[in-house]
C-alpha cells in the first residue's frame, strides 16, 4: 500500500481566539484540538508518519503533544510569515517521501474515513495535487475555488483578494502533494502584499500553469472543515464533538433522554442500559458502568468511576471518586477523593469536606454505610461497614462498622436505657 507523511500546520498565533494560550491547546471536550487531529490522523491507514510544524509557544505545544502521543516529529517555523513557510520549514523531515498530507491545525473536526477516502482519490487518479473542498451556499472566510471554463481547479482566491465575488466551491486548507512537485515549486509563491505572508494557496495556480494534474476531492459534511479561528468558531466544534462522543454512546446501548443539553468529555465510557438525563456533565476519562442513572444536573468529573447499577441524581457532584454497584447518592450532595463501598447510600445534601486549605484528603465509606441527609464528612475519614450517621452530622473522625453516630461533633448514639416501672 502507497503511504503519505502528514504535515500539520501549527505554527500561528490565533490572534482571534484572544488568548494566551495557543489557540492549537485550546480545550476542545476534554483536550486540546491539535491532539483531536493527531488522534484522527493515526487512525488513516495511508499514513506512515506525522510532522507538526510549530512556531507560536513551540516548546509548550511541543511539550503537550509529547506527554500524549510518541513517535511525532517536529519541525520548526522561526518567523510566522505564512502556511508555504510553514511548508517549507518540515522539508528536510521530508527527505526520501513521495508523497505528503498538509493539513491545518485548526479543522480538528475532519474524520478519518474522509482522509481514507480523500488519500484513496489521491493515488488512484495519480494526482500531482488533490484538494478537500466544501460546497457553501453562503460567503465564509475559506478561499473560493476557482475553475477554468472546461471546470480544471485554475486557483484559490483567499478572502482577501474576493470581496463582492459570491462563494460556492470553497478550500478546506487540505491537500496531497507528490513532494517532489510541491518542493519543486514552493520557492516560487510570491509574498501576498496585503497579508504580508507567503500563502501555500498560491501553489495552486503555479501547478495549473504547469499543467499539473489537479482534482478536488468534495467532502459529505461541510462541518468537518470547520476552521477553529476564533471562540465562536471553537464552541461550534464543541458542540459537534459532544454530539459524535454521544451518538458513539447511544449506539453502543446508552439512554441520552436529550443529547443537546448534556455533555460528554473525550474518553468517557459508559455500559449499556445506563440512563442519562439532561444538562448533566460527564467530564473527560470518566467510566460509568452498566444499569446506571445519572442526572439530571449532575456533574462528573474527570477521574471518577461509576459502577453498575448506581444512581446518581439531581444536583450533585462527583469528583475523583469510586462509587461501587448499587450505590444511591439522589440529590445535592457533593463526593471528593471519595470511595463508596457497594451498596451504600447518599442522603440528600451529604457534603464531604476533602479540602483543608492546603491539601486533599481521601474518604472511604464502606458498604451498605448509610449517610444522613446534611452529614458532613471531614477528610480525611473513614465510615466503617453498615455504619450510619443521623441527619446533619459532622464526622471529624473515624466511625467504626455497625454504629450510629449524631451532632456536631458527630459522636456514637447511645439509647437511653428505662428504669422497671
Amino acid at each position: 500500500m502507497k503511504k503519505v507523511t502528514a504535515v500539520i500546520l501549527a505554527a500561528g498565533k490565533g490572534k482571534r481566539t484572544k488568548t494566551s494560550v495557543p489557540k492549537v491547546l485550546l480545550d476542545l471536550a476534554g483536550r486540546p484540538f491539535i491532539s483531536h487531529i493527531i488522534s484522527t490522523l493515526l487512525s488513516v491507514k495511508y499514513i506512515d508518519d506525522i510532522i507538526v510544524v510549530l512556531g507560536h509557544k513551540k516548546e509548550l505545544v511541543r511539550d503537550q503533544i509529547r506527554r500524549e502521543f510518541k513517535n511525532v516529529k517536529f519541525a520548526f517555523q522561526n518567523k510566522q510569515n505564512g502556511t508555504a513557510k510553514a511548508v517549507e520549514a518540515s522539508g528536510n523531515l521530508l527527505k526520501g517521501k513521495d508523497n505528503i498530507l498538509v493539513i491545518c491545525a485548526d479543522t480538528p473536526l475532519i474524520t478519518a474515513a474522509t482522509l481514507n477516502n480523500f488519500i484513496k482519490f489521491f493515488f488512484k487518479d495519480r494526482l500531482d495535487c488533490a484538494i478537500i473542498t466544501a460546497l457553501f451556499e453562503k460567503r465564509s472566510d475559506l478561499g473560493k475555488v476557482i475553475r477554468d471554463t472546461e471546470g480544471s481547479i485554475e486557483a484559490i482566491k483567499e478572502k482577501v483578494d474576493i470581496k463582492g465575488l459570491p462563494e460556492e466551491e470553497v478550500n478546506s486548507g487540505i491537500y496531497c502533494f507528490r513532494r517532489k512537485m510541491l518542493f519543486d515549486n514552493l520557492g516560487k509563491i510570491k509574498l501576498n502584499k496585503k497579508k504580508k505572508e507567503f500563502f501555500l494557496t498560491d501553489i495552486i495556480n503555479i501547478f495549473y500553469r504547469r499543467g499539473a494534474r489537479m482534482k478536488g476531492f468534495v467532502v459529505s459534511d461541510n462541518v468537518e472543515i470547520l476552521g477553529v479561528n476564533d471562540q465562536k468558531n471553537l464552541s461550534l466544534a464543541r458542540k459537534v464533538v459532544n454530539a459524535r462522543f454521544i451518538e458513539r454512546l447511544m449506539s453502543k446501548g446508552v439512554m441520552f433522554i436529550d443529547p443537546d443539553t448534556t455533555f460528554v468529555s473525550f474518553g468517557v465510557k459508559i455500559g449499556s442500559d445506563s440512563v442519562v438525563y439532561p444538562f448533566t456533565f460527564i467530564e473527560k476519562n470518566v467510566i460509568i458502568g452498566s444499569n446506571c442513572s445519572i442526572g439530571p444536573f449532575a456533574h462528573i468529573r474527570s477521574g471518577s468511576v461509576i459502577e453498575d447499577y448506581t444512581k446518581v441524581g439531581n444536583f450533585t457532584e462527583v469528583n475523583r471518586s469510586r462509587l461501587k454497584k448499587n450505590v444511591r447518592m439522589k440529590h445535592f450532595s457533593y463526593l471528593g477523593d471519595t470511595t463508596v463501598g457497594e451498596g451504600s447510600n447518599i442522603g440528600a445534601g451529604v457534603v464531604v469536606a476533602n479540602y483543608d486549605g492546603k491539601r486533599k484528603h481521601k474518604t472511604v465509606i464502606h458498604k451498605k454505610a448509610f449517610i444522613g441527609s446534611d452529614t458532613v464528612i471531614v477528610a480525611p475519614s473513614v465510615i466503617g461497614q453498615g455504619a450510619a450517621t443521623g441527619a446533619g452530622s459532622v464526622v471529624t473522625k473515624p466511625v467504626a462498622p455497625k454504629t450510629v453516630v449524631v451532632g456536631v461533633p458527630a459522636r456514637v448514639f447511645k439509647k437511653e436505657k428505662r428504669g422497671k416501672r
